[in-house]
């Protein structure tokens, strides 16, 4: 009798292997749904939703909600001559230069770091580093939201994009094992190749090596991406004349208080998600590819 392979047993269907995907399929659909929900219901009006919530509207769609919000979304700052409103279409401009800044520098110089721990692991002070990054991981450290504000004032971080920006700089977290592992699984070959032909280690780590682990550079981006865009406490704390997307919705809320402004809410909620939406769409194969690496041919 011919044996079976790990492939042909991976690819049979199986009472386990059908259970997840209908498990898995559930899961995804409690996702999606309430996602379209809010779209459908952001469109329409407010006497409909009250007596309509999960059915076709009574009085057709209203796409001027997102219009209402597109405008009506708009945060008053502090400036040196007084105040003044920022609205919608600037804040997606703030959180562009954020989230991009943040993304790039959080997951390059973990990328970086990693790359030099992977490089000379045998050595005491990488296996330290590596260590330091686990314990960091595992122990929690209390922290004073008001002695950190205080501390970015003294040194001129407060109410500063782009030292804000700089600041996401560091070598700690999960990233940095996600890098480690990619270095540690990338044949020291290509950097010797590079080495012969003359390439100092600057060259060799940004375009021999870090080409090398470039899916996984860009997963990890927009993941930050997507997180920095969805979060709205770096205005409320550190960056108060610079108000971005997340910061602009969280007010929004309290400015359409009551239950006859659901779908203006959803409508500014719709516009807020769609660019990480579409982000995500594109760039979906990114986010779950894997890291494929080739061989060097003698």
């Amino acid at each position: 009798m011919k044996r079976e392979s790990k492939l042909e047993r991976a690819k049979r269907t199986t009472p386990f292997l059908i259970g997840a995907t209908v498990v898995i399929a559930i899961y995804s659909l409690t996702l999606i749904l309430p996602l379209l929900w809010a779209m459908f219901s952001s469109l329409k009006v407010s006497i409909d939703f009250a007596d309509t919530v999960f059915a076709w509207p009574k009085y057709g769609f209203h796409p001027e909600n997102w219009y209402n919000a597109f405008y009506e979304i708009e945060i008053n700052v502090m400036v040196s001559k007084g105040t003044r409103n920022v609205y919608l279409l600037e804040m997606f401009g703030y959180s562009l230069l954020y989230c991009v800044g943040t993304s790039f520098i959080s997951c390059f110089s973990r990328s970086a770091c990693a790359y030099v721990v992977a490089k000379y692991r045998d050595l005491r002070w990488t296996k330290f580093v590596h260590t330091l990054v686990i314990i960091l991981m595992i122990v929690s450290f209390p922290s004073n939201l008001a002695v950190t504000i205080k501390f970015y004032k003294l040194v001129g971080l407060y109410n500063n994009l782009a030292a804000c920006i700089i600041m996401s700089f560091g070598f700690n977290g999960s990233h940095f094992l996600y890098f480690y592992a990619a270095y540690c699984g990338v044949s020291s070959e290509y950097a010797e190749a590079a080495e012969i032909d003359g390439a100092n280690q600057l060259t060799i780590m940004l375009k021999i090596m870090m080409p090398m682990v470039k899916n996984i550079f860009m997963g990890l981006f927009i993941l930050n991406f997507i997180a920095a865009w969805n979060d709205y406490s770096p205005s409320l704390v550190y960056l108060p004349s610079y108000p971005m997307v997340a910061y602009g919705l969280y007010a929004y809320q309290f400015k359409t208080a009551g239950a006859n402004s659901v779908p203006l809410k959803l409508a500014g909620c719709t516009l807020v998600i769609l660019p990480t939406l579409a982000l995500f769409v594109i760039f979906k194969d990114k986010i779950v590819s894997n890291l494929s690496i080739g061989g060097l041919k003698g």
